[in-house]
């Protein structure tokens, strides 16, 4: 979750832009939900309008593997391997599927076809599928481009599945080493190829530092003050002033090789030092005796000795010298145990020189010692090797005592059933605890069983609405002998989702053409095209899908959309093809048409829904529509104003428009107003239900549409003398007017006879006049 706060928007509409960190493994369905006013902090008159959500898929590489799901269960082993080519649009091409028993997919049960030629989705049926053991075998899939172009995912794309001959397909399981190592492992490993689980090792930083003891005759060397010593706790440097730091002697740390804590070596009363936990051995007197050391003592050397066979096998030994040791009186048994139960190299006859320094991190073996790492002087240097420092740091590991497991998701699933598991203790002093975890549509996990024991466990009570998927977990314990329990498999029965696709592919591009889709918008005022979709899982739907289209503006705005309904269930296997039609008259611009089988609106339950999308080429369609003509008659006369009329007048209105898709249909497209004498404004004639107009039409022509109105409004009560104003105005069906002014004549009403000025016409005369 982010929290971001910005400054308080000066404009009515403001976009605010941040970014988010792609961490960990964001590949699928990912849900975005905003919240302005987090925590409803600011008072407002809604509170509920401020939060909105928005799904996207995001694709892995440039194929994703579609069926079988990893780690799924099938009853065949002759299974129809199905990739999708994250590009929808994609052309045919060539890919590489292989299948085999192990995930470095390099054993003799290897099977492959190589360059198979597909398009968007492309499956292989491999040979029939037989392993070392054929009732229950995991079987390893990949698929690959070919020939990948610049810039696309060359990398294999992985995924397993399980065969277990007469079971119900459907489910999840691992049980091989690399299938466990697509979980979340703490504190524990598995190793390959046998699957043996292990406890992470626990670390130590030791640190030895020394220096030499100098020249014959030499005194004492080992100044504490300046830090020589064995260190284990960065924190603590240790106490070594009761450790016989003035004598030749040699100080020893030895840690236990499975908690790493300091060991008290049995078999013998010997020298020790240091405080608290930070336990030394040492071979030497504290009081300065000059015959009680390493040196001169057979005893010490023999205490030595019997101390390093009294070590317990597997314990880390470190070890430092302190002053002048006169290495090449060391009686050979002192060389022999250095040697064999250290594995030292310098301890043997001659590689060590008198007063030389020296450090040795080992692990102790009676059959021999594991050297971890040792240290003399530096011959090479100018100075003298009795006067040299030695030092260096190393890490001792031992198995640690507890460790967990957290497998993949599992599902999503419509109905839980059982989950199996063999987790099999090694010796009395181990322990596992095992939990159900349930994971809501909100990713909230929930524990649904805390502790189970039985090697099958129902399910059915979980209900897969509110938990569609499902998590296990395992802690591993055993702090006495760090042997963890070992997990050799766990299965969930379950039944899962259908999973379908859109087959572009399946359907000529001619079709989906912009060229062709504008000639539709154009001539006919509507698009049409099919739309083929692919049941490619194993699992009917579960009701006839929805099918929608969006017609997208420049902007991405949805300008108009339909929906269609399939008359019947998609079952396994099956497809369908929908004949997506959408009526856009009067829709301009750059368009581009996407369909969405299965939309959120009305959305089944299913694997993916990244593949349901079809989104076409844009095309544009221009405006060329002009606005309409107007012809208005009074008695087949077209009037100048003042004109006489008689009392019972026919005003013919012909309205012509040229668009050929959108026709006048009524005579809604007109505006006629009428002032008569004595009204000070015009009054508007109702075009409908008017005994005194007539409407018709004639929408036959290719060229468009022409309508005609008579009105008759002296047809049954004839006008009054005086002036007439008549106004007049025409639309078409884009509301275009036929004019920017309203046509309007004023003519004269006059009942009785008279005599009436003639003019000549044409006016001037030419050779006649009537």
């Amino acid at each position: 979750m982010i929290i971001q706060t910005f400054r308080q928007a000066w404009a009515r509409d403001t976009t605010y832009t941040f970014a988010l960190n792609n961490t960990g493994d964001v590949y699928g369905d990912n849900t975005f939900k905003v919240e302005l006013d987090y925590a409803n902090k600011v008072a407002e008159l809604d509170e509920t309008n401020n939060t909105a959500t928005l799904t996207y898929s995001f694709l892995k590489g440039g194929i994703t593997l579609v069926t079988p799901t990893e780690f799924a269960i099938i009853n065949t082993n002759r299974p129809q391997l199905v990739a999708q080519n994250n590009d929808a649009a994609a052309v045919a091409r060539g890919y590489d599927f292989q299948v085999d028993t192990v995930a470095t997919f390099n054993s003799g049960a290897l099977k492959q076809a190589l360059n198979l030629s597909g398009p968007a989705v492309v499956s292989w049926q491999p040979p029939a599928l037989v392993g070392a053991r054929p009732d229950s075998v995991v079987w390893y899939w990949r698929v690959r481009f070919s020939a990948p172009a610049a810039g696309e995912d060359a990398s294999w794309q992985q995924s397993s599945f399980r065969i277990i001959s007469g079971a119900v397909a459907g489910g999840w399981s691992q049980s091989h080493h690399a299938q466990f190592q697509r979980d979340q492992l703490q504190g524990v490993a598995v190793a390959a190829p046998a699957g043996r689980w292990s406890f992470a090792d626990q670390r130590q930083a030791v640190t030895l530092f020394t220096v030499g003891g100098g020249g014959v005759g030499a005194g004492s060397t080992f100044n504490i003050g300046n830090g020589y010593g064995i260190r284990t706790d960065a924190t603590a440097p240790p106490f070594l002033g009761d450790c016989g730091t003035n004598s030749p002697n040699m100080l020893l740390a030895v840690l236990d090789g499975r908690t790493l804590k300091r060991v008290t070596v049995p078999g013998g009363t010997y020298a020790t030092c240091g405080l608290g936990d930070q336990l030394f051995y040492h071979f030497g007197s504290t009081s300065g005796d000059t015959l009680d050391n390493l040196n001169n003592s057979a005893a010490r050397q023999q205490q030595l000795v019997t101390f390093l066979n009294n070590v317990p096998d597997g314990a880390y030994v470190a070890l430092i010298s302190m002053n002048r040791l006169r290495y090449a009186a060391f009686p050979a048994a002192v060389r022999t145990a250095l040697t064999k139960l250290l594995g030292s190299q310098l301890a043997a006859s001659g590689q060590l020189r008198n007063g030389e320094p020296w450090a040795l991190l080992a692990k102790k073996f009676a059959a021999g010692g594991t050297l971890v790492h040792e240290q003399g002087p530096d011959r090479t240097l100018g100075q003298a090797s009795y006067n040299q420092l030695v030092s260096f740091v190393d890490t001792v590991r031992a198995p640690g005592q507890a460790g967990k497991v957290l497998s993949t998701r599992i599902g999503p699933a419509t109905e839980w059933q059982t989950l199996f598991n063999v987790i099999k203790r090694e010796n009395t002093t181990s322990a596992y605890t095992l939990r159900v975890l349930g994971i809501d549509a909100s990713n909230v996990t929930t524990e649904l069983a805390g502790d189970v024991k039985a090697k099958s466990y129902a399910l059915g009570s979980v209900s897969a609405a509110k938990y569609p998927y499902l998590q296990l977990e395992v802690t591993l314990r055993d702090s006495v002998n760090r042997v963890p329990p070992q997990l050799r498999q766990w299965l969930v029965a379950y039944k899962g989702l259908p999973e379908g696709t859109v087959r572009r592919d399946l359907v000529a591009s001619t079709s989906y053409d912009p060229a062709t889709l504008l000639g539709q918008a154009a001539n006919n005022g509507s698009i049409k095209f099919p739309v083929v979709f692919q049941n490619i899982g194993g699992i009917d739907f579960g009701a006839p899908l929805v099918t929608r289209i969006d017609l997208l503006n420049a902007s991405g705005v949805s300008v108009k959309s339909a929906v269609f309904t399939a008359p019947n269930i998609l079952k396994a296997g099956e497809s369908m093809t929908v004949q997506v039609s959408l009526d856009v008259v009067g829709i301009f611009g750059t368009l581009t048409p996407v369909v969405t089988v299965n939309p959120v609106t009305s959305r089944q339950p299913e694997l993916y829904f990244f593949n349901n999308t079809l989104t076409l080429a844009p095309f544009t369609v221009t405006d060329g529509n002009v606005p309409p003509t107007l012809d208005v008659a009074v008695d087949g006369r077209h009037l100048l104003n003042g004109d006489l009329v008689s009392p019972t007048p026919v005003i013919s209105i012909q309205l012509k428009d040229e668009d050929k898709l959108r026709h006048i249909k009524d005579a809604s497209a007109f505006t006629v107003l009428l002032q008569k004498p004595g009204q000070t404004t015009a009054t508007l004639v109702r075009t409908d239900n008017n005994p005194e107009i007539q409407f018709t039409i004639d929408s036959t022509s290719q060229a468009g549409s022409v309508a005609r109105l008579d009105y008759q409004p002296g047809k049954t009560t004839k006008l009054e003398n005086g002036i007439y104003t008549l106004q007049v105005q025409g639309r078409d069906r884009a509301s275009n007017a036929a004019g920017t002014q309203t046509y309007q004549i004023k003519f004269e009403v006059v009942k009785e006879s008279t005599i009436t000025n003639v003019f000549p016409y044409p006016n001037p005369v030419t050779s006649k006049a009537r």
